[in-house]
């Protein structure tokens, strides 16, 4: 009985599969590292703050120049509860928490789907903001609210976030 026929088709064939293996792997492995890369948006931001009465200090916040940046994708970090105001909107305390999404309360923020240049948003509603850090986070995915109509700090999602801007208030 040959037998060496057999065993060329079995060498063949185990050369295949790890073949087919090892490139499944490294494709996955590839599209892992590109998909987990997606830049942050490039941005310039200038602060105010405004002329008021330490009980109701506001902080004007303007992206000067740079990307404009999708407003679903956009986190208001603090260290202290503060609210999102707008041009028509002024921050209320009543909602103020640690993450505010920019486009929650029917566009409170006045910004639309979009954040341009030359476009502005109010922190504060808290009184005195001394003392508080605030960052502008960028998601490369949507920021997800609270079920309790955003009584809840917002949460970060993936760990590609980036912080496009800090500042802590004197």
């Amino acid at each position: 009985m040959n037998n060496r026929a057999v065993s060329s088709v079995i060498a063949v064939l185990l050369m295949t599969a790890v073949t087919v293996i090892i490139a499944a792997t490294v494709t996955v492995f590839v599209y892992d590292i590109s998909s987990a890369t997606q830049p942050g948006p490039s941005a310039s931001f200038e602060q105010q703050l405004l002329d008021e009465s330490e009980s109701d200090e506001r902080l004007e916040l303007t992206l000067t120049h740079g990307d404009e940046i999708r407003a679903d994708q956009v986190l208001i970090v603090s260290t202290e509860p503060v609210d999102i105001g707008g041009p028509d909107t002024d921050p209320n305390d009543r909602f103020a928490t640690v993450g505010e999404k920019l486009t929650e309360g029917n566009d409170q923020s006045g910004v639309g789907d979009y954040w341009t240049a030359g476009e502005s948003i109010l922190l504060g509603g808290v009184g005195d903001l001394s003392g508080i850090t605030i960052r502008v986070v960028w998601n490369p995915v949507e920021v997800q609210k609270d079920d309790r109509g955003g009584r809840d700090p917002s949460e970060l999602i993936g760990e590609n976030s980036v912080i496009l801007w800090e500042h802590t208030v004197e």
